[in-house]
């Protein structure tokens, strides 16, 4: 494991690593307890008869039940967080982007819907959050924010994706697979807005990437590798800057009619309107 994702992991005190047999014993008697009757009524008593343990037991690994809570949402950051991002080895592997944030996103999507366990623990948390809100905070902090962090390092660390703000992208990308698995498992809402996985996977990869590909299957120019702005005249005035250039992507004006066939066109392709006008441009149709 690098030693920089080793640090954002919670660590197990030396305590807990000395009797993994009672504490797994003793965690997943409390795990069945907050499923089957939530937080507020599950009682230190109850996790003990569950685990099959004595209570000093209990007492002497965890001091009270937030602190049984904590070390449950710190075990599940550890399993899932590793599940996710390779487990024997959490450090980027060498690759393109595109392949590199695909697996990831894949891998997270298949991470949270392989267990119903750990959809109802985070749908407790969620449904426990107004009342004990210190416990959806240890949530995000062990969980989503060392996620957060590790996409962020990589986006960082991959300057050619020319990201305008790194930490906002690693943000769009961790949100969208969390909305995604929160419509479709825990709100149950996979009929209602149906949405293949793969297609959603591809797209924000593809958004992020700035990959397009036109109806031949070649790439299209993205945002960032349009031209320069043009530079002004000391009167304000734009210089000229198309030479004797064709001129096949500027001025171009279409009728009303024109711009909804093209509309129509464009939709067919799954294509926007400026990658069309694009296409034809390439094709050397621009100037008809």
């Amino acid at each position: 494991m690098s030693s920089a994702i080793a640090k954002k992991m919670p660590k197990k005190s030396k305590h807990l690593e000395e009797s993994p047999g009672k504490v797994d014993a003793i965690l997943a008697g409390a795990m069945q307890e907050f499923l089957k009757h939530g937080y507020a009524a599950t009682t230190m008593d109850r996790v003990t008869e569950a685990a099959g343990v004595s209570k000093a037991t209990v007492y002497s690994y965890f001091q009270d039940k937030e602190g049984l809570f904590t070390a449950l949402i710190e075990k599940l950051a550890r399993e899932k967080f590793l599940a996710v991002f390779n487990s024997e080895d959490p450090q980027f592997p060498p690759g393109e982007p595109e392949v590199i944030l695909r697996q990831i996103a894949s891998n997270v999507l298949d991470e949270a819907a392989s267990s119903q366990e750990l959809l109802s623990f985070i749908r407790l948390i969620i449904g426990e959050s107004g009342r004990f809100p210190s416990l959806a905070r240890i949530f995000v902090r062990n969980v989503h924010k060392t996620a957060l962090d590790t996409v962020l390092q990589y986006f960082t660390a991959h300057p050619e994706l020319q990201l305008p703000d790194p930490e906002v992208t690693a943000r769009i990308f961790m949100g969208t697979l969390i909305h995604f698995r929160i419509i479709q498992d825990l709100l149950h809402g996979g009929d209602i807005l149906p949405m293949q996985r793969d297609r959603l996977v591809d797209n924000l990869v593809n958004l992020i990437t700035n990959k397009k590909s036109d109806i031949h299957g070649e790439q299209l120019a993205g945002i960032r590798h349009k031209a320069s702005r043009r530079k002004r005249t000391p009167g304000g005035k734009f210089k000229a800057d198309y030479g004797d250039e064709k001129k096949k992507l500027r001025s171009i004006r279409l009728t009303d009619t024109a711009w909804a066939k093209l509309d129509e066109l464009a939709q067919s392709q799954n294509l926007t309107r400026s990658e069309m006008i694009e296409i034809f441009a390439r094709q050397g149709l621009g100037d008809s």
